[in-house]
């Protein structure tokens, strides 16, 4: 029977050594901390998530064995049900018994039984965990350095060492095989493919979940696909049918509750401290976090108030909303739209929750490519809140954003500066000039300057606002950033792309702070500045920027998501521009036929890479006329073969 962890009684370890001291003579490897924290983030999402948030531990470089053992040994103590232990970094040998030991930031290569942590530590920490169910999963190097002893020809030293009575031990490469890793790339080979198939799935995973039974063989053929070191794993038993995460195309479970119960407020006010937590992480940029905390509160509302009790109404709008902030606005748009029905029915059409939830319902609309409907939509729901609330009121204002967000959106860009400029006067003096949403009203109406035309007035707009906005909101707050970004963003486009380059140089690692790394926000300032780098001159760190960046966008959005595709061309244009036209020839070939599929043959942004693709290739035809038609090992010439010369 398939199951998930009994998230109240599991506990999870995720470790991971990226950098290491000069002295231990072991290589950095930034990709390790991206592993740790992106398996965390998988591990917590899902409705419900396998692992509860505050029983999952990150430790990151830690320097001593201590500061890795300490953590395991309480988890694997606290840990009833399952117990998850995951370590990325160096692996090495010892001289005696050929144990592997797992490095630690200040680690001695030379002395790793006093400076790292051997395997005999996890080893006892799982004989002493009463969990019905531990996990190891290690992605390391057990190749490391010279191996004392041998390692070829019968049974290894180390995979007996991983025989840990009544685990389940999954490795990334063989006894005598280095683990892959490759520099740029957001994940190391092992973790890209686990985390992949644990967050969207693959074919023969089953629709409750990814079980460790179904991830071995698919991690197992992807990574013999790609040449890579294949995984190895031992001690199935009980834990094949364990569910690691539920993939992120899954539906939520059980909205409904049984009616009547005692509501006393005790529960009520946990639910809503609950749902205010939900609500805090989402607004710390922690959306895919918030979505699976209120999803689970939203469970529990429906249990202890009822599917029609008001909160419980109100709490499915505030999941729809984090669910599409954690980057799928479609499952929000369905949640949304079987929400409305029953508050209308429920609290009445004119309700504001009911209101609110319209509102929604638009946004939710016009993030799936639907912005025409979605103004329309927008429309009818100011109508409605100015006729119940008034025209002063805060919803009322905000639908009116919304209605000129979509206009510019569905490509009126001239009404949506008008209609935004006309509401900050109505902003500053029903809420006042410092109030935030008058302020994110000046942002909008600037950024639609900007786009219907008026480069140089959305570049003054933006000058006079980024001072407010950082002695009113601080230095720290998300809309400061945003409108720094902003501001670099027009000033490129006004003419001035080094001090845009500049610009971005800053605000990208504010923005990555403040939003998190994988934000949208901080995802096109990070495009934007590697745009602007490249038109200043320094292509060859803009090429390293994008190919940055295009490795994050697989990860978040993946590979066939359309911004992924579109920066994925533009690394191409640039790679050719910095000279290796092949790799960009390369580049081209796997991007242009999928944005043709998504955006359509008469797409600008088709046509356009098509006209550059074009080009390069005539540069590339004519100048390796030579290998083209006689192999690579001719020697090339400028003008090719006589045959194949232009006459002239």
């Amino acid at each position: 029977m398939f199951r998930l962890p009994d998230a109240s009684h599991s506990r999870a370890v995720l470790i991971g050594t990226a950098r290491y001291a000069e002295q231990t003579g072991l290589s950095s490897v930034p990709a390790v901390a991206n592993n740790v924290h992106d398996f965390r983030e998988v591990l917590l999402e899902g409705q419900p998530g396998a692992f509860a948030a505050e029983h999952t531990t990150v430790v990151v470089d830690p320097k001593q064995p201590s500061e890795l053992g300490l953590p395991l040994i309480s988890a694997a103590r606290a840990a009833q049900d399952v117990l998850l232990v995951y370590y990325s970094g160096h692996g090495l040998i010892g001289a005696q018994q050929a144990e592997l030991y797992l490095a630690m930031s200040e680690t001695d290569q030379d002395l790793p039984s006093l400076t790292a942590c051997p395997l005999s530590v996890i080893r006892e920490a799982f004989r002493n965990s009463p969990a019905r169910i531990r996990v190891l999963i290690l992605d390391c190097c057990f190749s490391g350095r010279a191996v004392v002893g041998g390692l070829a020809g019968g049974p290894s030293p180390i995979t007996e060492q991983l025989e840990i009575a009544g685990a389940y031990t999954l490795v990334s490469s063989p006894p005598n095989e280095p683990s892959h890793f490759e520099e740029g790339k957001r994940h190391t080979a092992f973790t890209g493919e686990l985390l992949r198939a644990l967050r969207h799935g693959f074919d023969g995973a089953g629709f409750d979940g990814v079980t460790l039974g179904a991830l071995y063989p698919h991690l197992r053929d992807r990574l013999r696909e790609q040449g890579r070191p294949e995984p190895q794993q031992c001690g199935t038993n009980n834990a094949a049918n364990l569910i690691l995460s539920r993939p992120r195309n899954r539906r939520p479970v059980g909205e409904k509750g049984e009616e009547g119960r005692s509501r006393p407020d005790t529960d009520r006010e946990r639910l809503q401290a609950r749902r205010e937590e939900g609500r805090r992480v989402g607004q710390g940029g922690e959306a895919h976090r918030a979505a699976t905390i209120l999803g689970e509160v939203l469970v529990e509302m429906a249990d202890l108030l009822g599917a029609d009790d008001r909160v419980t109404l109100a709490g499915r709008i505030e999941h729809a909303q984090w669910v599409g902030q954690s980057g799928r606005p479609g499952d929000a748009l369905e949640l949304s739209a079987s929400a409305i029905g029953e508050m209308a029915r429920i609290l009445g059409s004119d309700d504001r929750v009911t209101l609110a939830g319209r509102a929604q319902l638009a946004h939710w609309t016009g993030a799936v490519g639907r912005p025409v409907e979605a103004t329309i939509l927008a429309q009818r729901v100011v109508a409605d809140l100015n006729r119940v609330f008034g025209p002063d009121d805060r919803e009322t204002l905000l639908g009116r954003g919304q209605v000129a967000h979509w206009t510019g959106v569905s490509g009126d860009t001239a009404s949506a500066a008008e209609q935004s400029g006309g509401l900050i006067g109505d902003l500053s003096r029903a809420l006042g000039a410092d109030d935030r949403e008058t302020l994110v009203g000046r942002i909008n109406h600037a950024q639609w300057t900007g786009k219907s035309g008026e480069t140089r007035r959305a570049v003054r707009l933006y000058r006079g606002l980024v001072p407010d906005l950082h002695w009113i909101f601080g230095a720290e707050d998300l809309y400061t950033v945003v409108g720094r970004s902003r501001l670099g963003q027009w000033t490129g486009i006004g003419g001035a792309p080094k001090r845009a380059r500049d610009l971005f140089g800053a605000v990208v690692p504010d923005l990555s702070r403040v939003a998190g790394r994988d934000a949208t926000e901080t995802l096109l300032a990070r495009s934007q500045h590697a745009h602007w780098t490249a038109e200043s001159g320094d292509v060859g760190t803009a090429v390293r920027l994008l190919r940055d960046l295009v490795e994050d966008l697989s990860w978040i959005l993946g590979d066939h998501d359309q911004v992924t595709l579109v920066n994925r061309a533009r690394l191409a244009h640039w790679t050719a521009v910095d000279g290796d036209v092949r790799a960009a020839i390369r580049t081209y070939a796997e991007a242009l036929p999928e944005l043709r599929r998504l955006l359509g043959p008469d797409h600008v942004e088709v046509r356009a890479n098509e006209t550059l693709l074009a080009e390069w290739r005539r540069r590339a035809d004519t100048r390796y006329t030579a290998e083209i038609f006689y192999g690579p090992a001719r020697p090339q010439s400028r003008s090719g073969p006589p045959f194949l010369r232009r006459r002239e």
